[in-house]
């Protein structure tokens, strides 16, 4: 299940979190009067990053996710309940297993108890892998990702849509009606066919509802 392309996709949140914040701290200092866009993609346009950047990014999350979180889950499932057992088994150090356990948790797809050594006093954290969780999550996530296209699409289907040449703006009709059909930097908005748009919002729609599809019937074969 782990190596799913939806499991891997739902899994780098984890990174594209960190990614996301350090995106923030950058945009603020560029740019300290504006207010700071949300989401990676978002933060990625505002700054026009390059694109060995970019590349930088989606290889690290990609990186990430497959050698260093989904090893740390497979021992989870495999019933290593320890950090310390968990690093041993994945050679993967100690700080980071801890920091993936700890966002795992955040995310509700790992949790824990704490039981005291009568001898030692010390503590020791006993963690398990909530597959369960992680399923409804991606269906969820499936969910609404095709409930915004579908709000897409129809948007699409029944608007007419003008853009300034430029690339500043793009409006729909009745919006580029209010600004008699100029941009805010004086060229003349001018019509768009969105018939490409379109066609690729209903493919996106079909790969996800099949993406979604195989990866349920993966699951009952288990």
């Amino acid at each position: 299940m782990l190596n799913n392309p939806l499991v891997k996709k739902s899994l780098s949140k984890i990174v594209e979190k960190e990614h996301e914040e350090n995106l923030k701290r950058r945009f603020k200092e560029y740019y300290p009067d504006d207010e700071t866009p949300e989401g990676i993609d978002n933060l990625i346009r505002a700054l026009n990053l390059p694109k060995e950047d970019i590349e930088y990014i989606a290889n690290d999350i990609q990186e990430t996710v497959e050698k260093t979180i989904i090893p740390i889950i497979k021992a989870l499932m495999d019933g290593i309940e320890t950090d310390e057992d968990i690093a041993e088994k994945t050679k993967i150090k100690l700080n980071i297993v801890r920091k993936i356990l700890y966002k795992l948790y955040d995310l509700k797809i790992a949790n824990y108890k704490r039981s005291k050594d009568p001898e030692t006093q010390w503590f020791t954290y006993s963690w398990k892998f909530d597959e369960e969780e992680l399923i409804r999550q991606i269906n969820a996530e499936g969910e609404e990702e095709l409930n915004e296209l579908n709000e897409d699409l129809k948007n699409e289907e029944n608007n007419m849509f003008f853009v300034c040449p430029l690339g500043h703006v793009r409006y729909n009709f009745d919006e580029a009606s209010d600004e008699e059909f100029l941009c805010v930097c004086g060229e003349e908005l001018q019509f768009q066919d969105n018939t490409d748009r379109i066609k690729q919002i209903k493919k996106d729609i079909k790969l996800i509802k099949s993406d979604l599809n195989s990866f349920n019937k993966k699951l009952k074969k288990k």
